[in-house]
C-alpha cells in the first residue's frame, strides 16, 4: 500500500529554526489544522509535543479533542461556537461580534481583530463594545490576534499591516485597563512573518504552519531559508507489463510508446488525493522519471518494475506544475494513507 513517511529530524530542524526566530519554544504555536497539512494530526501533535511545543492550533473541535492531551493550549481556528464547555486548554477563535454572541458563558476565546486582511475579525470601531460584551458575559479572553495577508510578497504591505497591528494592540491594552480586564496573549505572526523577523518578536507567540513542514512561499528576492521538507510519499507496484512500440497506455491513450519498454502501475491516484495529471507535458517523480499517461482514480504508470518508488520528497515541483501552492498538494492527501515516522 502507498505510505507517507514523516522525517522526524527534518520536522525538529524546522521547529528549532522557527523557535529560535520567535525567541524560544514557548513562543511558538504549531499549526496542525487540516490533518496537520496532510501529515497526520495525532502523529504530528506527538512529535511537536516531544520537541517541547506547548501550544497548537487546529481547525475544528473534533481535531482539538484528538490532540488536547499533548498541549497546554489548543486554539480552534475555524469552527462554530460550541453548545457546551470543554477543557480549559481548548479555546475558540472569534471572528465577528455576531459570532461572539453565540458562545456560552465562561468559554475560552481568542479575539480576531481585522488589521487589513478583511476576511475575518472585528473592526477597530467596535473593539470597545466587543470587549465590554466579553466582560459582561463572563467570557474568558485568553488571546487577541490578527492575520497577515501579504507576508510572502515583495512589497510593503506587511509593514503597513504590522503598523495597524501595533495600533490595535495599543488600543486594546488601553480598553482592557479601563475595564479592569486581565491582559490576554497577543499573537499575529504566521510562518512568513516570523521568518522575515530579525529575531525575537514583540508578541507573546507566533502561529506557524507551512514552515514547520519545510516550505515557504516568501518571494526569493526577500530571502531564502534553510527549511527541510518533512513528508515523502511512497507508492507500491500493482502490476507490470511490456508496453510495445506504438501501444498507448491509460485513459485516452495519451502516452504513446516510442519503443518497447517495461511499465508498472502503482497504487495512488486522484481518489487518494494526488493531483489528476492529464498526461500532457512532463511530470517527474522524485528520481526524475516521468509519469506515463493520465493519473487514474486509484493508480498511475511509471517505467520500470521496482516494487516501491518515492513519488515525491519535496512538493515544490508539483505545486509549480499544477500552478498552485505547496499547501494544496499536501492537504489533499487522504487520511487513510498510512503515515509513519522515520
Amino acid at each position: 500500500m502507498a505510505r507517507i513517511v514523516i522525517k522526524k529530524s527534518s520536522y525538529f530542524h524546522n521547529l528549532d529554526l522557527l523557535s529560535k526566530k520567535a525567541g524560544g519554544k514557548d513562543k511558538l504555536m504549531a499549526v496542525i489544522k487540516d490533518n496537520a497539512y496532510g501529515h497526520g494530526l495525532e502523529l504530528m501533535a506527538q512529535l511537536a509535543s516531544e520537541f517541547g511545543i506547548s501550544k497548537a492550533a487546529v481547525k475544528t473541535l473534533e481535531e482539538a479533542l484528538h490532540v488536547e492531551q499533548f498541549f497546554k493550549e489548543v486554539l480552534i481556528l475555524a469552527d462554530h461556537p460550541p453548545t457546551e464547555l470543554y477543557s480549559q486548554n481548548i479555546s475558540f477563535a472569534v471572528h465577528s461580534f455576531e459570532f461572539l454572541k453565540k458562545f456560552p458563558k465562561k468559554s475560552n476565546i481568542h479575539l480576531n481583530i481585522d488589521t487589513g486582511m478583511h476576511r475575518n475579525g472585528v473592526g477597530m470601531s467596535e473593539l470597545k463594545d466587543v470587549l465590554i460584551y466579553i466582560k459582561e458575559n463572563a467570557l474568558n479572553l485568553k488571546g487577541i490576534f490578527t492575520h497577515f495577508r501579504s507576508a510572502d510578497d515583495f512589497n510593503s504591505e506587511l509593514f503597513w499591516q504590522q503598523e495597524n497591528w501595533k495600533k490595535a494592540k495599543k488600543e486594546s491594552l488601553v480598553i482592557l485597563k479601563e475595564l479592569e480586564m486581565k491582559r490576554p496573549f497577543f499573537h499575529s505572526c504566521n510562518s512568513s512573518a516570523l521568518l522575515r523577523s530579525k529575531g525575537g518578536i514583540e508578541d507573546d507567540f507566533a502561529r506557524c504552519g507551512i514552515a514547520t513542514y519545510g516550505y515557504t512561499h516568501i518571494d526569493k528576492n526577500i530571502a531564502t531559508f534553510d527549511l527541510q521538507p518533512v513528508m515523502s510519499l511512497y507508492v507500491n507496484r500493482l502490476s507490470t507489463r511490456v508496453l510495445k512500440k506504438g501501444q498507448k497506455v491509460g485513459y485516452g491513450g495519451v502516452h504513446l510508446a516510442q519503443n518497447d519498454k517495461i511499465i508498472s502501475t502503482y497504487d495512488i491516484g486522484y481518489g487518494d488525493g494526488f493531483f489528476r495529471y492529464d498526461g500532457l507535458g512532463d511530470l517527474a517523480i522524485a528520481n526524475g522519471q516521468k509519469i506515463l499517461g493520465r493519473v487514474s482514480m486509484d493508480s498511475l504508470c511509471i517505467e520500470g518494475d521496482r516494487d516501491e518508488i518515492c513519488l515525491f520528497n519535496d512538493v515544490n515541483n508539483l505545486s509549480a506544475y499544477f500552478n498552485t501552492i505547496t499547501y494544496e498538494i499536501l492537504t489533499k492527501l487522504m487520511p487513510w494513507i498510512k503515515r509513519e515516522v522515520e
